[in-house]
């Protein structure tokens, strides 16, 4: 039986990014183009309440500002944003798929590997559905686990103990089973991407007996991504910061600033935002890199057992 290669897999990113560099860099400008589209159209919004708030706490009161100038504005952005959010769904979708077969059939490279076409749509699908049930269970959960730790409450003396003991630990047995169902079916999109056929049960039972595997992989998935978070983040918000107050003229100012008109605010920040999507290239791209090629790696290990998996 086929195994999957723990530590291949975990650095299949790293090995795509250095093979591919022009490749991954072209995934993270698409994506920092629609970061900046993102940017363009919300950051108006978004200034004009961070204007509101400053100039409350500027005058020192203790109540709430009034939004209503800005409540049309917060309506027509709310429509925008969920069509912003489908938009870079389906981005996601692509780019994701890309990096699949970036790993899966390098020869396919034309486009930076990207497509639109079943595979891409069944994994937006596949996300929307599996959001879908996500919180259907979680609701149907819900309510026998608040029956059964209100029932333990009151058949024993120490309600509140039972409930601090027993609820955690409920909800520890709900959190491992949504891991173990996501690794059951982490296999998916690249079996799409591999076949472009729609594979949801062949996931199911190629992973049979894999799910330690799979867990590993994605605990250094995470290991690795929590490590580039903290660093970039460190680096990213301290020169932001810096760089905010010099344009201010220090951060005192930041409330004077930003009761400025929402143009003149975007057009000082106009540099420090086209620096940030400059930098958001390499990063996206080496992100989704790292993120995606170990699912497809692990995939083109197991590929020896497909035959007798789906026998």
């Amino acid at each position: 039986m086929a195994q999957i290669a723990v530590g291949a897999a975990i650095g299949a990113g790293f090995g795509l990014i250095r093979r591919r560099p022009l490749t991954v860099l072209a995934w993270g400008a698409l994506r920092a183009i629609v970061l900046a589209l993102v940017i363009a159209l919300l950051a108006p919004l978004y200034l004009a309440m961070f204007g509101a708030f400053a100039q409350a706490a500027q005058a020192g009161s203790n109540t709430p500002p009034n939004m209503s100038a800005i409540a049309p504005q917060m309506m027509a952005t709310s429509g925008l944003a969920q069509l912003l959010n489908l938009g870079q769904l389906l981005l996601s979708a692509v780019i994701y798929c890309a990096v699949f077969r970036a790993v899966l059939h390098p020869e396919r490279s034309n486009y930076a590997y990207m497509r639109l076409g079943g595979p891409e749509l069944f994994l937006v699908v596949m996300i929307f559905a599996a959001a879908i049930v996500t919180v259907i269970g979680l609701l149907l959960v819900i309510l026998p686990v608040s029956i059964i730790v209100a029932l333990i409450a009151a058949a024993s003396h120490g309600g509140a103990a039972a409930i601090v003991v027993v609820l955690p630990l409920l909800m520890l047995v709900v959190f491992v089973a949504i891991v173990y169902v996501a690794l059951r079916f982490a296999l998916v999109g690249p079996m799409m991407v591999d076949d472009g056929k729609f594979h949801l049960t062949e996931s199911w039972r190629l992973t049979r007996g894999r799910v330690g595997s799979l867990l590993f992989v994605a605990l250094g998935i995470f290991g690795v991504a929590l490590a580039i978070e903290m660093i970039l983040g460190v680096l990213i918000i301290g020169l932001g910061i810096a760089a905010l107050g010099e344009i201010a003229g220090g951060l005192l100012n930041l409330p004077a600033f930003l009761q400025q008109p929402p143009q003149a605010i975007l057009s000082r920040l106009a540099p420090l935002l086209g620096a940030y999507c400059l930098l958001a290239i390499p990063i996206s791209g080496c992100l989704v890199a790292i993120f995606g090629a170990p699912w497809a790696k692990a995939y083109s290990d197991l590929k020896p057992d497909i035959s007798e998996s789906f026998a």
